[in-house]
Order: structure tokens, then sequence, then C-alpha cells
């Protein structure tokens, strides 16, 4: 939901302002998903929002659920008929976490995802990009999930700083107060590398956590793995870095893919330690390991042994690291395994799109 729209479209039909806030108080706080739900609202102007200003820019085109339940992936149909992907976890028994897309496919192409499969079509507006966590939050009431969604994380579809625009003004209304109200520090955007966007986003929005997905500490072995290596080499990225602890004393986690034979040696450790110590203090970096889901071909598995013995090999060297958690495997949403096929993501036909259908999460 638009606020600044929904507000304008009241004033401009001679709506009290107070309807705002009796609206705002339904959707962001209530969850509802449907106007009839409001009932402090007059019909015929739960009729008239409805059919012109449905509260969900996107709809659910369908949903998958994981075999131990931990996790759901929602394909979501846009007002343009493209789809996107969009993931519910659930890492503990109180905890939610969302995943969401900011662009239709992606043009960075890293080997190992399979969004990149896809190409890229068009960066998602914040309207698209915020309601993907209302719909979450709508879903969870309506099925009666346990927990509460608390963590949301740019890791879906897309490069979130090739969409900085409206990932920062998305950003903006998921910490507003009066709409999401979600703590900062809980929400965290991933880059593949953008490097001049890295201290603007320290500048704009110090409490909310930056993730490089880098993969690989050694140019010649990045370069094929994220291709967004060549516009900006470790050494600009390692700049990037310092510059963002510069401006947030925050600290900064590094994404790795362990993928066999690859990035996984010894020496690619030893490789990440150097990187790591060249962009600031060890208590400001940590790493997150990340076991490789099968999603696109000419990649394997590091054995989980292997993967502990780099982890041991890091902490050695005064790096924090955590193995991240892989939930979501079996309906192919879990890191690097978004995709929707180019016969699925096509342009609904005119007339079609969001419309009263996707008012609301059944």
């Amino acid at each position: 939901m638009d606020v600044a729209k929904l507000e304008s479209w009241l004033e401009e039909n001679g709506e009290p302002k107070y309807r705002a806030a009796q609206i705002r108080q339904a959707v962001f706080k209530d969850h509802v998903s449907s106007y009839d739900e409001i009932a402090t609202l007059p019909p015929a102007l739960r009729q008239r929002l409805s059919r012109e200003l449905p509260i969900l820019s996107v709809s659910q085109d369908r949903l998958e659920i994981s075999r131990d339940g931990r996790a759901r992936k929602a394909v979501l149909r846009l007002a343009d008929g493209r789809l996107i992907e969009t993931v519910l976890l659930k890492p503990s028994p109180a905890r939610l976490t969302t995943c969401i897309s900011s662009q239709v496919g992606c043009a960075i192409r890293c080997s190992f995802c399979a969004t990149g499969l896809m190409g890229f079509a068009r960066s998602l507006s914040a309207e698209e990009i915020a309601d993907q966590v209302l719909f979450w939050r709508q879903h969870i009431g309506c099925h009666g999930i346990e927990g509460s969604l608390t963590n949301v994380v740019y890791m879906g579809m897309g490069e979130p700083f090739n969409a900085y625009d409206a990932v920062a003004e998305s950003l903006r209304r998921l910490t507003d107060q009066r709409q999401f109200a979600m703590a900062a520090r809980r929400i965290s955007v991933s880059t593949s590398g953008v490097a001049p966007k890295i201290a603007r986003f320290g500048r704009e929005f110090p409490q909310i956590n930056l993730a490089l997905s880098l993969h690989a500490a050694e140019d010649g072995l990045r370069a094929p793995l994220v291709p967004l290596n060549k516009a900006y080499p470790l050494k600009a990225l390692a700049q990037a870095l310092r510059d963002y602890l510069k401006a947030t004393n925050r600290k900064i986690f590094l994404e790795y893919v362990m993928l066999q034979g690859r990035n996984d040696s010894p020496q690619n450790a030893r490789a990440l330690v150097r990187f790591a110590k060249s962009c600031g203090p060890l208590p400001l970096l940590h790493v997150n390991l990340i076991a490789y889901n099968a999603a696109v071909p000419g990649h394997a598995a590091t054995p989980e042994p292997e993967i502990r013995r780099f982890q041991a090999a890091l902490l050695k060297e005064g790096l924090a690291v955590t193995l991240r958690q892989n939930l979501g495997r079996d309906i192919h949403g879990a890191c690097g395994q978004l995709l929707v096929s180019e016969s699925q993501n096509v342009a609904a036909p005119a007339g079609r799109g969001a419309g009263a259908g996707s008012e609301g999460v059944r």
C-alpha cells in the first residue's frame, strides 16, 4: 500500500483526513486483507477503494510449502503480469524472516544463481517491494502461523543497489512508525558489489544491515563467479567498505557460497582473511558461509566436513563465521534458487493485473 497515494485519493474524493489513519491502522497493525474487514469505513467507501485502490499491488499466483513447514515460497503477479518470487522462513519457533525481491530477474548473472538465468526485465517500485512484506503479514494472519515477522532480507531476485531509489523508499516505508514500524536493525540489504552505492547506503541508512555477496576474495576467481567484479574489483569494494565502516561503525556481513573445487581451498580461506583485514577491524566483519543449493549446472556443493574446515581456518584468524541455515531447498526457495521461467513471466493481457483480486491473501 502506497500511503501517499491513499491520502491523495481520499482528499480528492472529499473524505475526512481521519479516514487515512483508520485505514493505516487496519492495514499495518491489524493486517486486514480486504477493505470489507474495516468496519469503521462506510460500505460505499469500502467498495470504491476495493475497485480503485487495492490494498496490495501484487497478487498470489501460487504458493509452495516445504516438507518441514519452515519455508514458504510465493510466486506473486505484478500489475503488468510479470512474476516474482518471495520467501517466508521460520529459522526459530518465535521468529519469521521474509526474503524479498527488488527486480524482475537480475542483470548481474552470477554463475551459480538461478535468477540470473531469467535475464533482467525491470526494477520493482517501492510499493511492489514493500508489499511483499505486507503480503506475508496478511498470509501469517490468515493461516494462523505462529511467530512474528521480525526480519526482512533483500536477498531475493535482483540487485537491490541497481534499484537503489525504489529500495531506499521501501526501506523508509518499512521503518516508518505510521506504516510497517519495523526495527531498522532487523532489516538487511545484500549487494553483489555496486561499490558507488555502498557508502551512500551507509550515510542514508546507517542502522540497516549491509551484506556483501562476496563468494571469492581474488579477482581472477571472483570475476567468473560474479561478473560485476569486472566493473568493481575487490580493491574498489574494500575502499567502499572502509568508507561504509567510517560512516556507520556497523558490522558488515560477507556472504560466501561454498562451491566444491572453486572457492573452498585453504588458499581461498587465506585470501578471504586478507580481504577482510583490508576492509577494516575484524570485529566489524562477519562471514556467512552458505552451502551451495543446486540451481545452475556446472557447480557442486562443498561437503559439510570441508565447509567446517574452511570455517575453522577463518575462526583461527579471528574472523567471526556462521554456517547459515538453508531452508526451503525442496521448494527451490533457498539462496540462489529463485527463478520464474520465461514462459511464465509474460505480461498480462490488457485489463488484467493486480485488480481487485489482488487485494488480499488467502
